[in-house]
């Protein structure tokens, strides 16, 4: 997720410009460059002495360019360039200029507080005490030049002090700033985590429940029905017709128990249905299916393989299935006319059978049609279920062969 919080002003150089990336760092040395070579020649800086060692002419534009140096590296090393920083601000009192130049000062400041801001301990250290050592080199220099009297001395170690502190303060607050947002970040993804691992769990104890009802309650029930048909079969009833409506029977609800069981084991595992119900090119399932429902089916499958997702194939099995037990149960005797293909992007399923003369349309509640468009909606799917002009019940279903299940 993206953080849409606004960074505080002292993450910017200039307005676009973050302080804490690469291009951060390069308008700071330019701009540093740019204020030592050209701050001499407008007077705001003092020019080079002469009775100094170094003090060349020269000289003040040679530090600007170590100084943009030093600003160039402080990321990718933090020590040497608060070392750099610091010789460089020793260097133009004692041997270039005889006073504290404003740029080597404000170098030496960012270097500090860069420092600071790294995230391994050490560095930061390390850092601090090449600092220290800055300042009392610098001190030193002072006294043995002679310069500096109690009220001078006084001065000289507030200014040590806040050129050292004042950075390192800074910079330690802010990193320990983003630390707290780190953390207050973490937390909040930890509590999204539980409440979701919480959701999780509800949803898992509710399907575990659903499947411990189904079973104790229909898994019973569709055994003693079983168990019953069995009985009836083993006492060879009278006439065929009876001995084949007794094996439908056992038939139906051993393939309900099954299916039954199947969907307990989805329930308890969490997965989907579509793992381990057949789809709609087990063509050897739906005659199966017409043989127990006593109905003559033609039925003509042509998928390719992989031709279409595992949640499409299963609706489409699911509404043959449907088609299949309407038609033997509201025109009985009548052949049924299945065809399944693909027709660009989509999986069309047609499932055709006659009326039966004197029949009502529709032949029933109208429960079994809205099961099968409830089966095609899930999958993004079209259909019609209805009569023919020619007296034909017709099952016509369009599902999308990237279908997902809902």
């Amino acid at each position: 997720m993206v953080d849409q919080r606004r960074a505080p002003l002292d993450e910017y150089v200039l307005p676009l410009v973050r302080y804490r990336t690469r291009t951060g760092v390069v308008v700071i040395a330019v701009i540093a460059l740019a204020a030592g070579l050209s701050s001499p020649a407008l007077g705001v800086a003092s020019p080079a002495d002469p009775s100094m060692p170094l003090g060349l002419p020269w000289m003040p534009s040679a530090l600007a360019i170590a100084v943009a140096a030093c600003l160039l590296v402080k990321r990718a090393a933090p020590v040497v360039a608060v070392a750099g920083a610091g010789l460089l601000v020793v260097l133009d009192v004692a041997a270039v200029t005889g006073s504290l130049g404003l740029v080597p000062v404000i170098a030496l400041f960012d270097c500090i507080y860069a420092a600071m801001l790294d995230e391994r301990r050490r560095i930061r250290h390390l850092s601090l005490a090449t600092a220290v050592v800055a300042g009392v080199v610098l001190a030193l220099v002072w006294i043995v030049a002679g310069d500096v009297d109690l009220a001078n001395g006084l001065r000289l170690a507030f200014a040590l002090a806040m050129l050292i502190a004042g950075p390192a303060v800074w910079g330690i607050s802010v990193r320990q700033r983003d630390e707290l947002l780190r953390a207050e970040s973490d937390r909040a993804d930890a509590v999204a985590r539980a409440a979701a691992a919480e959701r999780e769990g509800a949803v898992r104890d509710e399907r575990t429940a659903m499947a411990r009802e189904l079973h104790d309650e229909l898994a019973a029930r569709l055994s003693a029905i079983a168990l019953q048909s069995a009985a009836l079969a083993a006492r060879q009833p009278a006439d065929e017709a009876t001995a084949a409506s007794i094996r439908a029977v056992r038939a139906s609800s051993v393939e309900a128990l099954e299916e039954l069981r199947q969907l307990i084991t989805v329930l308890t595992s969490g997965r989907d249905d579509d793992e381990v119900a057949v789809g709609i090119d087990d063509v050897d399932a739906l005659r199966g299916d017409a043989e127990r429902f006593a109905v003559e089916l033609d039925a003509q499958v042509d998928l390719p393989v992989d031709a279409v997702t595992s949640a499409a194939s299963h609706a489409l099995m699911r509404i043959a299935r449907e088609a299949l037990v309407n038609a033997a149960r509201h025109a009985p005797g009548e052949p049924v006319r299945l065809r399944a293909g693909v027709d660009g992007d989509v999986v069309r399923l047609e499932v055709e059978n006659a009326l039966v003369p004197g029949a009502p349309a529709g032949g029933g509640t109208g429960l079994g049609a809205a099961i099968m468009a409830q089966r095609w909606r899930a999958v993004g799917g079209s259909g019609s279920v209805g009569a023919t002009a020619d007296d034909r019940w017709v099952v016509h279903a369009e599902v999308p062969r990237q279908a997902v299940a809902a």
